[in-house]
């Protein structure tokens, strides 16, 4: 028996009101990704990418068409199923490493920080952000602040950051837009390594 896809988006559009215009950053958008599948947006800037991550991550709504992840109509959520689902079901890299860590925590500790608001124990936290931390390469820099970390290392710790709660999907803002291009290939080459050893479902935007 066949799955449905994990993510459903059909007639998608996002509309912004400024001022007296409107601004049109969606339109008519049909997606599907499944379940497991490494998905990567290629566009120019301003063409509705990170509105569509955000509308997949459940910072922001669609104005009209249908939209379903994992079976969710993110559509209908309210205020407490999106904040579950925010937590429990999906997980953000962002393109500015400063807003992905808390500079005056270590790795580990950042890691360990979304798990803080689940039922989790603080030595199961503490072992999970571990592997994660190894997961991602970087198990022998735990006790390190993000200003002791490259840019590289930075976004590897946000990688771990963003799988604490072992979210199904792993949503990338231009995770490499910062970062040289070796480095942005091992960062990108990271997340099929998420997929492979979690089955993560991963959607990246990217110039690259």
């Amino acid at each position: 028996m066949r799955q449905d896809p994990y993510i459903v988006c059909e007639d998608v559009f996002k509309i912004y009101k400024i001022a007296d215009l409107e601004v049109v950053a969606l339109r008519g958008l049909d997606l599907t990704v499944e379940l497991g599948e490494v998905v990567a947006i290629v566009g120019a800037s301003g063409s509705g990418k990170t509105t569509l991550l955000n509308i997949l991550a459940g910072y922001d709504a669609p104005s009209a068409g249908k939209l379903t992840v994992g079976g969710e109509d993110l559509l209908t959520m309210g205020a407490k199923d999106v904040e579950a689902y925010r937590r429990h079901s999906v997980g953000f890299v962002w393109q500015q490493t400063s807003r992905n860590l808390f500079p005056y925590l270590t790795a580990l500790e950042n890691v360990a920080l979304p798990m803080m608001l689940t039922q989790i124990s603080a030595s199961v936290r503490k072992q999970r952000s571990q592997e994660l931390l190894d997961l991602v390469g970087l198990g022998h820099r735990s006790d390190h602040t993000p200003d002791k970390l490259s840019g590289g290392e930075q976004q590897r710790v946000a990688i771990g950051v963003a799988l604490a709660n072992q979210p199904p999907l792993l949503l990338a803002d231009e995770p490499t837009g910062e970062l040289d291009d070796q480095t942005a290939g091992e960062i990108l080459d990271l997340f099929g390594a998420v997929n492979r050893e979690m089955k993560t479902t991963v959607l990246i935007v990217t110039h690259d």
